[in-house]
């Protein structure tokens, strides 16, 4: 293939804006050669547009906010295609926050369930969140709000609820109050899940539970799937606030509906939670991590790995926190051992005490946990380039 060909077929990229403290040359995928397959899939959705590419980005509050997965989802879609937003929840309405890509509001009383609450009776989902309600005629209401260049209008809507005849019906209209479609516990479908098929593109729909039966007395809703129907990327991002690996392990349906979402690469983000603790380390979490990553290779078989480290950050506020290192260490170690990827936004972000200088550069908030918009937007144009590095490896070796 000729050079011209090459400089087509491989990305070209760079973070802006850069900060002295970012270490360039360690942003990459180490062990790249295991996403083989997830970069030859994006290269023959970028050269023949036909097909989805599918990633599942697992994480906590850094994920739940959704603003360093958005910059990912974004730069993705903008260089192979734009295949809807993916995967929602409702935060508001479950009073928390939501993706900035999605409003949602509500009428009637409903009930929620944070994944962190393992004694709550509310069983957990592929949303890491659940809404209760036992009011017929209670709604929901979810507007996407277009990222930067992107349009999140979608086409395809799949709906992940407790699917039984106790469940409500589902009136699904669209901003006018006109009436698009039904969703009830009679298709014959996957356990939990049912999907329609609007006739428009729009970025606005409403869904009402619909008492049908004597039966019917509730409705739980895990998640929603927003596409399309067009090729490119579908990225979805689900993280709960304070979520641990274990939390992931006792949600009784998460691993179950992760397969809808058929996954090429499932993205791990997790441990900030477990540093917090530190110096407290759980023996266990080995354990689970490996228990966890079987869990979803059983209903994936086909998905690849690739496990990101926290960077950086603060104990109470203003506290050194070694533990930051030792769970990166116990990650990234589980990642070789297993052949799988791992992305180490620890040392690409400069490593020990790096939290100092996240600060200075208004990247981190005031709780010393958290980042800022604009350090979120840095580690998601980071995560990126690294994918974009392994990409432009694998074509230049695959198709010279």
């Amino acid at each position: 293939m000729t050079g011209a060909a090459v400089a087509q077929d491989t990305v070209s990229y760079s973070v802006t804006p850069t900060y002295a403290f970012i270490i360039p040359d360690t942003n990459i995928i180490h062990n790249s050669i295991a996403l083989s397959a997830f970069y030859e899939k994006l290269y023959q959705t970028k050269k023949i547009k036909q097909s989805t590419v599918n990633v599942l980005q697992i994480g906590d509050s850094h994920t739940q906010a959704d603003f360093a997965s958005s910059t990912t989802r974004l730069l993705l879609q903008q260089q192979f295609g734009n295949a809807g937003r993916g995967l929602v929840f409702p935060g508001r309405v479950g009073r928390t926050n939501e993706s900035p890509t999605l409003y949602s509001s509500s009428k009637g009383l409903w009930e929620n369930k944070r994944m962190i609450y393992v004694n709550q009776q509310l069983p957990i989902g592929i949303g890491a969140m659940t809404l209760f309600t036992n009011e017929p005629e209670a709604s929901i209401s979810l507007k996407t709000k277009p990222f930067e260049s992107i349009s999140y209008a979608f086409k395809k809507v799949t709906f992940f609820f407790q699917k039984d005849f106790s469940s409500y019906n589902l009136v699904v209209k669209d901003s006018a109050g006109q009436y698009l479609a039904y969703v009830g516990p009679y298709t014959v479908e996957n356990p939990n899940i049912s999907k329609i098929q609007l006739p428009t593109s729009t970025n606005q729909i409403e869904f009402q539970t619909l008492k049908s039966t004597a039966t019917q007395s509730q409705f739980t809703l895990y998640g929603i799937n927003l596409e399309n129907d067009q090729p490119g990327v579908l990225y979805h991002a689900v993280g709960g606030n304070g979520a641990k690996v274990r939390h992931y392990l006792e949600a009784a349906y998460f691993t179950e509906q992760s397969k809808e979402l058929k996954p090429d690469l499932i993205i791990i983000s997790l441990g900030t939670n477990e540093a917090v603790d530190y110096p407290y380390v759980d023996p266990k979490f080995d354990t689970q991590l490996d228990t966890f990553v079987n869990q979803l290779k059983t209903k994936n078989p086909n998905a690849l790995f690739l496990f990101t480290t926290p960077a950086d950050f603060y104990k109470k506020k203003t506290r050194r926190n070694p533990g930051i290192e030792v769970i990166r260490t116990k990650l990234t170690n589980y990642a070789d051992e297993h052949n799988h990827a791992y992305w180490d936004l620890y040392t690409i972000g400069g490593g020990n005490h790096s939290a100092d200088l996240w600060k200075k550069n208004n990247l981190m908030q005031n709780d010393g946990i958290h980042f800022t918009k604009a350090g979120y937007q840095l580690q998601g144009s980071l995560l990126y380039e690294a994918l974009i590095k392994g990409f432009n490896e694998y074509v230049r070796y695959r198709y010279p």
